[in-house]
């Protein structure tokens, strides 16, 4: 008798990560959200829901222990979770502050993608095993004004080349993938993130058999686009302001 289909999304809010659980449920999936403020809508589209704070790295065997013992081993998981430090001067973040939000948004994601290597060696070989860490697009663009969140970004996506790279992974038939939704001529989403379509083409990821391009980017209703680098018109973001500068929305 095969497991169930269990999706684990760490750091998840009420845009990627609801979507997500919405869209994975219709799909024969069990869900479990992780989130530093659990609401009643996430409770209420999850299996599961697991109140966890990623500024601990330490939390993660914590969290892949609980989903295992309550819901079973997750064969999709993604890292959505991220702190932005809006700052146009950007070595000026204190140390602690900056401390914290690296590990939120890297070593917790170096965390998680270890725990869901553990995880998928528990499954069976004919399951699809798909670790997902959602992107932007700070590792080709340096913004200054959101330098710690580009940092994060920067380190994951260098973790997710090497995962994919790794000859011991690709035997095991994991897949690895930087996701990244943009417009159409290229440009970040901005304001616009998408959480119905993170949801569609994380589904996509989660059945696919075969490792696809790391760097995932994709554009609502087409699907992935291969932008070779680019990130369409300049922008200024100081200028839009920080609220407007382009991080990954929970």
């Amino acid at each position: 008798m095969h497991p169930p289909k269990v999706a684990l999304v760490l750091g998840a809010g009420l845009n990627v990560g609801l979507s997500v659980a919405k869209e994975f449920r219709k799909n024969g999936y069990k869900v479990a959200l992780v989130a530093r403020n659990p609401n009643e809508e996430l409770s209420k589209a999850a299996d599961l829901v697991v109140k966890a704070d990623f500024s601990d790295p330490s939390s993660l065997s914590g969290v892949f222990a609980e989903v295992k013992a309550e819901l079973g081993v997750p064969k999709f998981v993604a890292y959505n979770a991220y702190t932005p430090i809006f700052n146009p001067d950007p070595f000026s973040v204190p140390l602690k502050e900056w401390v914290k939000a690296v590990n939120i948004n890297a070593i917790s994601g170096y965390a998680a993608i270890q725990e869901a290597i553990k995880a998928f060696r528990e499954l069976p070989n004919e399951m699809t095993k798909t670790f997902v860490f959602t992107g932007n697009c700070g590792i080709h663009v340096p913004v200054p004004i959101l330098m710690v969140l580009g940092t994060g970004k920067a380190a994951a996506a260098h973790m997710i080349q090497c995962a994919v790279a790794t000859e011991v992974y690709q035997k095991e038939e994991f897949r690895f993938y930087f996701a990244d939704e943009r417009y159409p001529n290229g440009a970040p989403m901005v304001k616009g993130v998408n959480g119905d379509s993170h949801a569609v083409e994380y589904l996509k990821l989660a059945e696919q058999k075969e490792q696809g391009a790391w760097e995932y980017t994709f554009v609502e209703g087409t699907g992935y686009v291969n932008f070779n680098g680019a990130t369409g018109p300049p922008i200024d973001y100081n200028a839009l302001g920080a609220a407007a500068a382009p991080v990954a929305v929970e």
